[in-house]
């Protein structure tokens, strides 16, 4: 890869991590009325630092990966379709947990928490060994 192309594509990442942060920290603390949710924390903890991570090798070792994934576009209709209701729930997603945890609607074991967190995490670590195979 040229280098400007990979200057281009690192500032690209040094403007979307924060910004993915702050969105996504939003998302989670605004509904819970408050920055006292440590759920909230671990979450943001367990899917942003492996992701940083991952952004790193892949910057390093192929970044032309990551440039190819940050083009891709659906072409189908349907497809772009599917997409947007994904994205929909996947932010609705990010919303309920928030109001959950400010209205008390549940009352979820933090062996629970910690054992979801385990998991998205090890997840992290499928996707990366996927994506380092097939890149």
């Amino acid at each position: 890869m040229e280098a400007e192309r990979l200057v281009k594509l690192k500032k690209k990442f040094y403007i979307y991590i924060p910004g993915f942060l702050v969105i996504f920290g939003l998302m989670l603390f605004l509904p819970a009325g408050t920055f006292k949710y440590w759920q909230a924390w671990l979450f943001l903890a367990t899917l942003f630092i492996p992701f940083l991570f991952v952004a790193t090798y892949f910057l390093r070792k192929d970044p032309e990966f990551l440039e190819r994934r940050l083009k891709y576009k659906e072409k189908e209709r349907q497809e772009k379709i599917i997409i947007k209701i994904s994205q929909v729930i996947f932010f609705i997603g990010l919303l309920i947990p928030g109001f959950d945890f400010r209205f008390h609607w549940s009352n979820v074991p933090i062996w629970l928490v910690i054992l979801a967190d385990i998991v998205i995490f090890i997840s992290y670590i499928f996707i990366f060994l996927v994506f380092k195979e097939n890149s």
